[in-house]
């Protein structure tokens, strides 16, 4: 391509779930080149051939969203291609539509929300955060979700808050892992409360629907009061542990903190006072919205090994060696050595054993020497972690 046109294309592509008729842009072979790869596979640097476009990010274009039901897909040949694709069709489609429109159906429904907060022109990063986190929430709907594919898209919006947020997830300092577990923590907490709320609900419609409950006798008109100061009690406390957990998620969020912030600047974001604000809120209803770099490797980890557990969908060879490395370098990088060495020594095991079994052929070896060579580069950079700690 010259080096000032255009380096999109149009493709126009119907959405399985609403049928609405959308024209994607598609960036054209050749638009732009990387110029390295961080240890995790981040682009840390790319050179558009059209200058103009320097600033843009790629991953902005990694995923398309109708404009109408914001149904969302990775823009690959396979979505693009969905009609000629039997299976999808056959086991997918109607689950999906179905699902994808009771949501969308729903009052403050998570998808709205996000829909509706694409603006590319004024916010790229947080929009192609905001479509990333749309697919992930689409793909968990299904009832056998690809992991690894959730896994992926996590790990890109762990890059996209990387490249908008200071910070170092490839060297955490000591304060930045302890923040991040407790982040990790305090977020696995906000569901237990969830489903103890929820619980306690049931117990008071319960108490509501049967006035006569709580009496031990006839004439035992104390007792239904005193269960239902009883659940009050306990109604007020969840409440007040609710506040405490959210007050303290919002400290290690700050930007005193280490850990990476949804965006570097405090600039509102819709009618949220910050991108990193919306996101909270958005988190309030679905816990599995990351806020920052942390989050989103952490939540990538978690799908990524559940895919290997699977063992679905990925082949053996270079791919699996890949995605046990990753489980390593994921695990490395938010503090979990234990995980990570156990991840890295099975990627080197398994990757000298396909580099014997291919022999000198250079196309199907490169990758696995590549990566056996970066695993046990980790490894000895976990050892002088370790030992730096002691």
């Amino acid at each position: 391509m010259k080096t000032d046109e255009s380096p999109f294309y149009i493709t126009r592509v119907e959405c399985p779930v609403c049928k609405t008729i959308n024209d994607f842009e598609t960036i054209k072979m050749g638009a732009y080149n990387e110029s390295g790869r961080d240890t995790d596979f981040c682009p840390t640097g790319r050179e558009w051939r059209n200058q103009k476009y320097q600033a843009v990010n790629p991953l902005l274009y990694f995923m398309v969203t109708c404009s109408s039901c914001f149904y969302t897909r990775e823009f690959n040949r396979k979505f693009r291609e969905w009609k000629d694709d039997a299976a999808f069709k056959t086991y997918r489609q109607k689950v999906v539509r179905q699902r994808h429109l009771n949501e969308l159906a729903s009052e403050d429904s998570l998808l709205k929300r996000l829909g509706a907060a694409l603006w590319p022109a004024s916010y790229p990063g947080p929009t192609a955060i905001n479509k990333l986190i749309l697919g992930v929430y689409d793909e968990l709907m299904l009832d056998q979700p690809s992991h690894f594919d959730v896994g992926r898209w996590y790990l890109r919006i762990g890059w996209l808050f990387r490249e908008q947020g200071p910070g170092d997830t490839a060297s955490p300092s000591p304060r930045a892992l302890t923040m991040s577990r407790m982040s990790t923590a305090l977020r696995e907490l906000t569901g237990d409360i969830g489903r103890l709320s929820a619980k306690v609900g049931d117990i008071k419609q319960m108490i509501d629907s049967n006035p006569d409950t709580g009496a031990s006798r006839p004439d035992d008109t104390d007792g239904p009061d005193r269960c239902h100061r009883a659940i009050s009690g306990i109604i007020d406390h969840l409440e007040g542990i609710t506040s405490g957990v959210e007050s303290l998620q919002d400290r290690l969020n700050s930007k005193d903190g280490e850990c990476h912030t949804a965006s570097g600047t405090a600039e509102t974001f819709g009618e949220s006072t910050s991108y990193e604000a919306f996101l909270g809120e958005l988190r309030t209803k679905w816990l599995l919205v990351p806020t920052n770099e942390w989050d989103a490797l952490t939540l990538a980890l978690d799908h990524y090994t559940k895919s290997f557990e699977e063992a679905r969908d990925i082949p053996a060879g270079n791919a699996q060696i890949q995605l046990t490395y990753m489980i390593g370098e994921l695990a490395r990088r938010v503090g979990q050595y234990q995980t990570a060495q156990q991840y890295f020594n099975l990627a080197i095991r398994t990757g000298r054993e396909w580099l014997h079994k291919m022999g000198d052929d250079p196309t199907k070896s490169a990758l696995a020497r590549h990566v056996v060579d970066l695993a046990v580069e980790q490894m000895h950079t976990i050892r002088e972690t370790l030992a730096a700690a002691r």
